[in-house]
């Protein structure tokens, strides 16, 4: 999402102080973040969420109103999201990059909250 599009909703401040406790780990694909996650959470006793291995799910719990550009990646065939697409456009369509998987991360983290397991 570009700052741009950036909106502060109403619920906002209430959602901050409800996943305060949430340490966010980001970088770029194959950069080492889920490992060094998962040393973190093991060394202090923390759960450890890797949104990688919620994507399938995310898209499950998705719909084409929420995420327009995942329901579009989804009917390509693999040549057409790997191959014959510019690396640019890949960047730019690519959902998970342009925020439509969040509301899924933070969904499951309210969840984790409330004792639900995932």
């Amino acid at each position: 999402m570009r700052p741009e599009e950036h909106r502060e909703t109403p619920d906002a401040g209430a959602l901050r102080e409800r996943l305060r406790h949430v340490y966010w780990i980001a970088g770029g694909s194959g950069a080492g973040k889920s490992t060094i996650a998962r040393r973190i959470a093991a060394r202090h006793g923390l759960h450890c969420f890797a949104t990688d291995d919620a994507m399938a799910d995310h898209a499950r719990r998705s719909t084409p109103e929420d995420c327009p550009l995942l329901t579009k990646f989804i009917a390509m065939g693999m040549d057409e999201r790997w191959v014959t697409r510019s690396p640019e456009a890949m960047l730019e369509t690519f959902h998970w990059f342009r925020g439509e998987g969040f509301d899924r991360i933070v969904e499951d983290l309210l969840g984790l909250e409330r004792g639900f397991g995932l």
